[in-house]
């Protein structure tokens, strides 16, 4: 297929639990961003929009961790949470079944889930971008929740694979769009530090970690946003992901900035075009700098 339209936007869920806490300005941008990419995306009228998002350790838990699935059922169900109703989300299946042989065929191992169920990371953006589900999605999840993560250069390596393989599948079109980020820090101190435990080492002892809390405001490192933000616009998402590891960015950035191998999985796709900013905003209510980008194709 031919990637007509490239995207990538944070999805954390609190833009839509905590709607009216935000400042007016701040909540009018950044739901008017939504919308236009929406509108962007349904003037393209693709046959399918692969979405790369990830998994808060709701559907894919410690027993089973997997560092890249794609949903190749008829439709993906939206697990209700973060305060977002259930839904269902129907599969491009086709391309879903091309894009996991194409990958295979390309040297990225994916697993794949023939009862596919997404979080928020989906189900957030689609409902401020294209809340009557009009275009059959592919879901993609990557493993941005607990370590060992992939790297940023195999995320975007990944991506690059992808791309690959979509042009190469069956005619169409297609809309990518990857989730996540940007900087901000999910869960307490103490929290934090059991989820980086190794691995093998944290199931037994589930009941240790706090139950998660989330705080009135939380801090954002606005000045990394804005960094990573201008190289992306300089089409320089392969240099960062070359240059930084995942613990400087977890360290600089929150280890909810781990989403952004999202980012770099589509630049990949698209081999690295520049984006053009549609908004960013720092949301001290909603614990993240929020950030919608597309990519220049």
């Amino acid at each position: 297929m031919d990637i007509v339209g490239a995207f990538a936007c944070s999805h954390a869920g609190l833009i839509v639990e905590r709607r009216d806490q935000a400042p007016e300005k701040q909540r009018e941008t950044m739901y008017g961003a939504y919308a236009r990419m929406g509108q962007i995306i349904r003037d393209l009228n693709p046959d399918a929009v692969v979405m790369v998002g990830t998994d808060h350790g709701r559907i894919y838990p410690l027993v089973h961790s997997p560092q890249y699935v794609i949903g190749v059922s008829q439709s993906a169900h939206g697990t209700g949470d973060a305060t977002l109703p259930e839904c269902d989300v129907a599969i491009h299946q086709p391309l879903a079944q091309a894009l996991l042989a194409g990958a295979l065929d390309q040297g990225v191992d994916f697993a794949f889930s023939e009862e596919m169920r997404i979080d928020h990371s989906f189900v957030t953006v689609l409902m401020l971008s294209d809340p009557d589900f009009r275009f059959p999605i592919v879901p993609l999840v990557q493993n941005c929740n607990v370590p060992p993560r992939p790297k940023l250069s195999r995320s975007w390596e990944v991506g690059h694979k992808l791309g690959e393989a979509l042009r190469s599948g069956p005619a169409g079109r297609v809309v990518v769009v990857g989730t996540g980020g940007l900087s901000h820090w999910v869960g307490s101190a103490e929290r934090r530090a059991f989820q980086s435990r190794p691995a093998g080492t944290r199931l037994p002892h589930m009941s240790d970690i706090p139950p998660l809390k989330l705080d009135p405001t939380g801090p954002i490192n606005e000045d990394f946003d804005r960094e990573f933000l201008s190289l992306m616009k300089q089409g320089k998402a392969r240099e960062f992901a070359a240059e930084w590891s995942n613990e400087r960015l977890e360290e600089t950035a929150g280890n909810g900035a781990h989403e952004l191998r999202n980012w770099l999985t589509v630049a990949g796709m698209v081999n690295d075009r520049p984006v053009h900013l549609l908004a960013y905003e720092a949301v001290a209510e909603w614990l993240t700098g929020f950030g919608v980008v597309q990519f220049d194709l």
